[in-house]
């Protein structure tokens, strides 16, 4: 029987490694492929392909983010083709299949690891069995235990779902996901993870010769699927030794890490032996308030947590994505912006805020009443309002977190928003008031220019960050930029003139491409105090270039001028920079 596995991804960069191995379970004795589509995608159309297939089974992986194009697209196919026979499986369906047996139009619901159970699936059908199989359930036979955990030895025995030849080609321009372990060591009363029993380890052996194969192509990004990469220290540090000896420049990989009982000797091979750029560690926090994680089971000591983080950003070797949820019990407004703020002050890459989502199966959608959680019906079951948090309550953190997506997260404006925000009383009410400000100015939320950007923040700012803000805008232009602030010089032309005459530039480039500015000298990057008074900032159009290389100073006449030259012409400019380290006693 013609079967295919797909699904609806979230965006065409992610890659599901799901389907590929259920792929690789069952390829050797099925007719079987796979194929991949996103949420973006017109189900129509999706429709249309699939009919074209002449398929006779369908299996269909379903996540929060899918959910409900996974209905609909059920029932096209079934109004089309009613013979068509469809499986379903993934975290979504797996803990209430009464509701999916009631209200989708599919014929089996598999509820847990599909490895083997597909297989042994698609074998009954094909020689017309009755199917007993534990965690599979049918709309007359309903099983509501779960299919037995894989062993995932035998996973290792399979076509690699990491090399397929098909995948080569795009390696470079998707997320890799891998994982080395299966299971969760946690509890947490708001997580699908808390619902599965025991942490499993695939061999070393076979992780290093996977790795080791991936490592070898042009993948940038590889992202583990572990619930807690450090639940097991000594495997930890196995793999990140190899990682660290195989990798190539480029490449980044992604961990989910437990912080607060990161082992000391991992913290300290990482500071001694981690390349540059290579690791990406994501930490869920979600709340900093006891009695809050007392109640959902997560148990952390956020002290030790801090202690942490701090000695891993030390080197700047890591990029930090610290996780919060606003809406757990006990948390209301107020104690939810201590949160945010305990969090932001370890100042992370990014601090993404999310919304509790009260997930089917979950300890906490299940003792929704006694929290007052009111929620979305639909995926993916937002809180709208609670005991702690009302909807004005919501609607503000949502305004804030805009904010901080807009402002910190987005990395447009690095030097304004460090220097603000380390001065600030609460982050937290500063991205809030911000946020109030857009809503009576009147500002775009929505279709915005980067100028505009610039505008909105300087106007909230009154205008004392004006330079920072100048600065992190070139720093971001590729081309000559659109200028957003007043000109505080008269004579630019005379000014490009005399820097063209004195260093040899371009002509056409600086005027065509360059701009000339004045800067207060209390900020000013000067290369010795030799030449504090004639010596200002470079800034280059690209941003890569600019970080190495820092800043070259001009000034003339007390008067720091900052010249941008867009990427195209780097190499002249990385030039003349060199050339003005080298000669840094000269004066303009």
């Amino acid at each position: 029987m013609k079967t295919l596995i797909t699904t609806l991804n979230s965006k065409f960069i992610h890659k599901s490694l799901a389907l590929r191995l259920l792929y690789v379970a069952c390829k050797d004795d099925h007719d079987i492929d796979f194929k991949e589509y996103t949420i973006k995608d017109d189900l129509n159309h999706i429709v249309d392909d699939l009919l074209s297939m002449d398929l006779d089974i369908l299996c269909l992986s379903v996540y929060i983010w899918n959910v409900d194009h996974i209905q609909k697209l059920c029932h096209l196919l079934k109004e089309r083709k009613p013979e068509l026979k469809i499986i379903v499986g993934g975290p979504e369906v797996t803990y209430e299949i009464d509701h999916f047996l009631d209200e989708f139009e599919i014929d089996y619901i598999m509820a847990g690891e599909g490895e083997v159970a597909l297989n042994q699936l698609l074998t009954a059908l094909e020689n017309n069995e009755e199917v007993k199989l534990q965690g599979i359930s049918t709309k007359k036979h309903r099983d509501p235990r779960l299919i037995p955990p894989v062993d995932l030895s035998y996973l290792e025995t399979l076509e690699s779902p990491y090399l397929l030849e098909r995948d080569m080609k795009d390696m470079k321009n998707r997320i890799l996901y891998f994982e080395t372990s299966r299971g969760c060591p946690y509890q947490c009363q708001y997580c699908l993870s808390s619902l599965e029993k025991g942490l499993r380890f695939f061999s070393m052996d076979y992780l290093k010769q996977q790795l080791k194969a991936i490592l070898n192509t042009d993948v940038k990004v590889i992202k583990l699927l572990d619930r807690s990469f450090n639940a097991k220290t000594e495997h930890a540090l196995e793999i990140l030794d190899f990682v660290f000896k195989n990798c190539h420049p480029g490449v980044q990989l992604q961990f989910e890490i437990n912080g607060d009982v990161l082992d000391q000797r991992i913290i300290d091979f990482i500071n001694e032996e981690a390349p540059d750029g290579l690791l990406r560690f994501e930490i869920g926090i979600q709340s900093t308030y006891e009695p809050t994680n007392k109640v959902v089971q997560r148990y952390q000591n956020f002290e030790r947590l801090c202690d942490v983080i701090r000695q891993l950003q030390q080197n700047h070797k890591i990029d930090f994505h610290l996780d919060l949820i606003a809406g757990l019990p006990l948390e209301n407004l107020q104690r939810f912006s201590k949160s945010f703020d305990d969090v932001f002050r370890l100042y992370p890459k990014e601090l993404q805020l999310g919304f509790l989502k009260l997930l089917r199966g979950t300890s906490l959608r299940k003792e929704a009443n006694k929290y007052g959680y009111i929620y979305e019906k639909h995926a993916p079951y937002e809180l709208i309002e609670s005991h702690d948090l009302s909807k004005e309550d919501i609607e503000k953190i949502h305004l804030a977190e805009d904010m901080l997506q807009k402002y910190w997260n987005s990395g447009r404006m690095p030097i304004t928003m460090n220097k603000v925000l380390r001065q600030c009383k609460s982050p937290f009410y500063f991205f809030l008031d911000l946020g109030e400000f857009y809503q009576t100015q009147q500002f775009k939320f929505i279709g915005f220019q980067l100028d505009e950007l610039f505008q909105y923040i300087n106007l909230y700012l009154k205008e004392r960050y004006e330079d920072e803000l100048i600065e992190d805008y070139l720093r971001l232009s590729k081309v000559k930029p659109k200028k957003w602030w007043k000109t505080r010089i008269d004579n630019e032309k005379e000014i490009k003139h005399r820097l063209i005459e004195k260093h040899q530039l371009n002509q056409e480039d600086v005027f065509r491409y360059g701009i000339v500015e004045k800067l207060k000298e209390d900020y000013i990057n000067n290369l010795s105090e030799r030449n504090a008074g004639i010596l200002g900032t470079m800034l280059l159009g690209d941003k890569e270039l600019l970080e190495k290389e820092v800043s070259t100073v001009f000034q003339q006449a007390g008067a720091s001028h900052v010249l941008v030259i867009s990427g195209m012409h780097i190499s002249c400019i990385g030039l003349f920079c060199y050339g003005l380290l080298r000669k840094k006693g000269n004066s303009l």
